[in-house]
C-alpha cells in the first residue's frame, strides 16, 4: 500500500452469498483488529427473523481491513493493531499531534482500499454509491477522517461509538462562515495541511468537496464511559454544520458498544432507506 514501511495484514473478506451489489468496509475498535471485529459483528442477529447481517443483506461484500501494528502509548507502548495512536484512554482528543502519523498512513491505506472496491463494483456496473464506510469506536473515528477528505460520495458512512479528531480545528475553521461550499473547503484546506492524503476524487474542487454528500449514520450508547456520548454528539454537530446529511441515535442503557436489536435494525433501515 502507501507506506511500504508499515504492513497491514490482509482484510477479512466475506464474499456476498448471492450475485454481488454492494460492499461495505467496516473498521474495528482499539485493542482488535479485523478478524475479531468481523466474528463479532457478523454473528450480530437483527430482530424479526433473526437474520445475520449477512443474511439480511445477501448481496453485499464485506471487508474487514486492519490498522497496522503500532506501539499505543495508551497501552504502554504495547505493539497492537491500531489505526492511530492513542495518549491516553480517559480522553481520547488528549494528544492529537501524536495521531498524525498514523491518520495520514491509514488514510492512504484506506483510501486505496476504497479505491479498488469502486473498481471491483464498477466492472459490475455499480460505483462508489454503493459503497459504504462503517466503523466501530477508533474505527468510526478513522472512517470519519476519510469521509470528509476523501472526495468520494460514498453510498453512506455508519459511524458507532466514536469521536471526530481535530473536532475543535475542523469546528474553528468552519464556524462563522455562512457559504456552506466555503465552510467546506476551509475544513477540507485544514485537514489536509494537518494530514495530507491521496484524494479519491478527479482533483476538481467539485470532486473534492464530494464526500461532504455522504449520507451519514452516527449511533451511541447513552452510558458509554470510554468514548463519551459527548465526542459523538459534538462529531454530529460538526457534520451537521458543514451541510452533511446525519441520522443521530442515541441508545439508553448501551456502554461502548453496539446495541442489538435495537441499533443494527436501525442502520439496516437507514441504509435501506438510502437505496442500499
Amino acid at each position: 500500500m502507501s507506506n511500504t514501511s508499515i504492513k497491514h495484514p490482509e482484510p477479512i473478506i466475506i464474499p456476498p452469498s448471492k450475485p454481488h451489489t454492494h460492499t461495505i468496509i467496516l473498521l474495528h475498535g482499539l485493542t482488535t483488529n479485523g478478524s475479531i471485529f468481523s466474528a463479532q459483528l457478523l454473528s450480530t442477529a437483527l430482530n424479526g427473523a433473526g437474520l445475520t447481517i449477512p443474511q439480511s443483506f445477501p448481496g453485499v461484500k464485506f471487508v474487514f481491513p486492519s490498522g497496522a501494528p503500532r506501539r499505543c502509548t495508551a497501552f504502554n507502548n504495547t505493539l497492537m493493531n491500531v489505526w492511530f495512536d492513542v495518549s491516553t484512554i480517559d480522553d481520547r482528543t488528549v494528544g492529537e499531534d501524536e495521531q498524525i502519523e498514523g491518520l495520514r498512513e491509514s488514510s492512504g491505506y484506506l483510501c486505496e482500499l476504497i479505491q479498488a472496491e469502486i473498481a471491483i463494483l464498477e466492472k459490475i456496473g455499480r460505483g462508489e454509491r454503493d459503497l459504504v464506510l462503517w466503523g466501530f469506536s477508533q474505527g468510526c473515528a478513522m472512517g470519519a477522517w476519510v469521509v470528509l477528505n476523501g472526495g468520494r460520495k460514498l453510498g453512506a458512512f455508519v459511524g458507532l461509538s466514536g469521536w471526530l479528531p481535530f473536532r475543535r480545528q475542523v469546528d474553528g475553521v468552519s464556524n462563522g462562515e455562512e457559504n456552506q461550499e466555503v465552510r467546506r473547503r476551509s475544513v477540507l484546506d485544514f485537514m489536509n495541511s494537518t494530514v495530507p492524503i491521496p484524494f479519491l476524487s478527479d482533483g476538481s474542487t467539485a470532486g473534492k468537496l464530494a464526500s461532504f454528500d455522504t449520507p451519514v449514520f452516527l449511533g451511541h450508547g447513552l452510558q458509554d464511559i470510554k468514548i463519551r456520548t459527548q465526542w459523538g454528539m459534538e462529531m454530529r454537530n460538526s457534520f451537521e454544520g458543514l451541510g452533511m446529511d446525519v441520522t443521530w441515535r442515541g441508545y439508553e442503557g448501551l456502554e461502548h458498544w453496539w446495541k442489538t436489536p435495537t441499533e443494527i435494525d436501525d442502520i439496516e433501515e437507514f441504509l435501506r432507506g438510502k437505496e442500499f
